[in-house]
């Protein structure tokens, strides 16, 4: 069973892509959410360490 708190994480980056490429927040909050985004995928990172964290860059939203 996955970890709550990782499934959360992976849960709210989904909503936020889904969010970003549907295309209907504002610049504003279109940065706020890539920003949230890339915190998360971050944490998600460390905590399921996946190779050095370089790379995760190159996700588009």
């Amino acid at each position: 069973m996955p970890d709550t708190d990782t499934a959360d994480k992976t849960d709210r980056i989904e909503s936020i892509t889904e969010q970003l490429e549907a295309g209907e927040v504002s610049l504003e909050r279109a940065t706020e959410l890539k920003a949230e985004g890339d915190e998360l995928l971050e944490k998600l990172v460390a905590v399921l360490g996946l190779g050095d964290g370089e790379g995760h860059s190159q996700i588009a939203y």
